[in-house]
């Protein structure tokens, strides 16, 4: 199948399953949690002074974290999503009163795959962005850094979807990065007392 008839295929999907909308909320989520996620990695470690002398720590934990949230997203958006599509063929055969289209029938399992895809991959890029700088830098400049990475990641899925809906995206952008803001608050807060 060339590219021109692999565009078309991917609009008669998506005109058939209107699946933008779901993987536009599946990406916007799972950046969110994998941009929180390793945000509290981090600053959990570093509430509790261990940054420097468990910095490997740090990176491998940040790094399964990615990991294995990409992997409980993926796999769990394409078990929801194929449950939902098949929920939603039966409905339309009913109404219909008969089967639908193996086209059909393949558009609602490309959404599940790609809502799973995206669902998947959103976090880990979220996750694994955050820990570069811990590649290069010190323990304490990485980390901030580091906060200012998720900060910027979790400002622009605000902007976003600000501009999706045509509120102001400076607003919006804000509210996402003070959710980043107060979880690192929280967990340094956390951090701070004795245990």
């Amino acid at each position: 199948m060339d590219l021109r008839a692999w565009r078309r295929r991917l609009r008669e999907y998506d005109e058939i399953t209107n699946v933008g909308p779901i993987i536009r909320r599946y990406f916007v989520i799972g950046a969110f949690d994998g941009a929180l996620t390793v945000l509290g990695i981090i600053i959990g470690a570093s509430a509790f002074g261990t940054l420097e002398e468990h910095k490997a720590l740090v990176l491998s934990a940040s790094f399964g974290a990615a990991i294995a949230l990409a992997v409980s997203s993926a796999v769990g958006a394409y078990e929801a999503e194929r449950v939902e599509k098949k929920l939603d063929i039966r409905t339309i055969e009913r109404a219909m009163l008969a089967r639908l289209s193996e086209e059909h029938r393949e558009a609602f399992q490309f959404a599940a795959i790609l809502s799973a895809l995206v669902h998947g991959i959103a976090p880990l890029i979220a996750g694994l962005l955050p820990i570069i700088p811990f590649v290069f830098l010190e323990a304490r400049t990485a980390t901030v850094v580091a906060v200012a990475i998720t900060l910027v990641i979790l400002f622009l899925l605000g902007v976003y979807l600000g501009n999706l809906v045509r509120e102001r995206v400076l607003v919006t952008g804000l509210r996402f990065a003070a959710a980043g803001i107060g979880t690192a608050a929280i967990l340094w807060l956390l951090g701070a007392r004795p245990v």
